[in-house]
């Protein structure tokens, strides 16, 4: 297809796609293709194991994915995803308002409920889809929905499509956040946005104050809980039940990306809520229903994390034992919890070759540059598995501190000590 405009009467007109063309970071990605040290989109050739088949062929210590209790190929989720696919077929072939609904989403529904102990639960499509559904369904003009800075950015572009005003506060802050609760009109309804764990950072939100604040001023609490779910509290619920409150908050969105080993997200909230998803979120109304091998494969992951509780704790010995690695050999994370650990790197190109360095000596990362975090605060996200043995976690450690510790220009290591 041509890059070109289409022919017009008035050449003043400005491209609309120069946004696209003229992209700084696609040239910068194009730029690193070419030098061979690409850090995007990098090919697998198997499932995401703690030691991954590459498509390069090599296998490599894979500390860059989100499959948090290694369910993702376990056979007990793979052979469920099999059956749905051999009763259901490969895709529901409509909208679950439509012919979509097959008993496999009913079923996932139900269950999530209970595990969360809430009324009810909307499956959606992709755990983006969730957040879409709850807030850009939410608040009337004259509202006001309050996110945090740092937040993912579904949860930011889902609040913008609502009929409510955004107002950001400063990340984690809350503090910032009162501020702009007592600024608040007084009929004004509020939301506040937050994630419960943070995806590039892993850090937790201090949800007991936030929680606190919400009650206070009468604000609703939406927490997407697409990173603790499977990792954080007593049984998996997230940072919500870490922190107590999870009976305070109105909503809870989970994408099954994660420790659910599958594709697809959902809300959990009460059932009036949960009903007027149906009828007006359009991820739920316009978007076909999750195909039935990946919603059997959620399904079969969560009964898993309920019935073998376990995991988690070996998930969080593993990432404590990460850390710890991490920090003896130069390269200390940010602080956080959970199964993601940040190691600072600097500047886009000092974390390029720190992902470059690590991956050339065999373990894959993930290296995370602006817009995605501050500029110049770039990061190799790394990710423990309930399923990766302390031996590959401790050379897999030695190794990113070493190729971080290269990399890091002596102007760059004095700045960030």
């Amino acid at each position: 297809m041509p890059d070109a405009p289409p022919a017009r009467r008035d050449a003043l007109r400005r491209d609309a796609f120069a946004p696209l063309l003229d992209s700084p970071r696609a040239e910068t990605m194009r730029r690193h293709t070419r030098e061979g040290r690409a850090t995007h989109s990098v090919p697998t050739g198997g499932a995401p194991q703690p030691v991954t088949l590459f498509d390069d062929g090599r296998s490599r210590i894979n500390l860059g994915t989100n499959n948090y209790l290694g369910l993702a190929g376990d056979p007990q989720v793979v052979e469920a995803a099999v059956e749905a696919l051999r009763r259901y077929g490969t895709s529901a072939a409509g909208s679950r308002v439509l012919n979509g609904t097959t008993r496999l989403h009913l079923t996932l529904e139900e269950e999530l409920a209970d595990h969360y102990g809430t009324e009810d639960a909307v499956l959606t499509s992709a755990g983006v889809n969730a957040n879409v559904a709850v807030l850009a369904s939410a608040g009337a003009p004259g509202d006001v929905l309050l996110v945090d800075a740092h937040a993912h950015a579904s949860l930011h572009a889902a609040a913008a499509a609502s009929r409510g005003t955004v107002q950001r506060f400063t990340h984690n802050s809350v503090a910032s956040l009162e501020r702009r609760l007592d600024r608040l009109a007084p009929d004004a309804g509020a939301v506040v946005v937050v994630d419960g764990v943070y995806s590039m950072s892993g850090e937790a939100a201090p949800l007991a104050a936030i929680a606190g604040m919400c009650r206070r001023f009468g604000a609703r609490l939406v927490v997407d809980e697409a990173h603790g779910l499977g990792v954080l509290g007593e049984r998996g619920r997230g940072a919500a039940e870490a922190a107590g409150v999870l009976d305070r908050v109105d909503a809870v969105t989970v994408a099954f990306s994660k420790s659910l080993a599958s594709v697809g997200g959902a809300v959990l909230t009460s059932r009036a809520v949960a009903d007027g998803i149906r009828t007006t979120a359009m991820p739920y109304l316009f978007s076909a229903a999750g195909d039935p091998a990946a919603t059997a494969a959620a399904l079969a992951a969560l009964r898993v994390l309920r019935r073998e509780p376990e995991r988690m704790q070996r998930l969080r010995d593993n990432g404590a034992l990460l850390r710890r690695v991490l920090t003896e050999h130069g390269a200390a994370p940010l602080p956080g919890s959970g199964a993601v650990i940040a190691v600072p790197t600097g500047d886009d190109e000092a974390t390029c070759a720190a992902w470059a360095a690590a991956h050339d000596a065999g373990v894959y990362t993930n290296a995370v540059g602006w817009p995605a975090v501050p500029r110049g605060q770039g990061v190799l996200r790394l990710a423990a598995m309930a399923t990766h043995t302390p031996e590959q976690l401790q050379l897999a450690g030695e190794l990113v501190a070493e190729a971080v510790r290269r990399t890091r220009a002596p102007e760059r290591a004095a700045a960030m000590s």
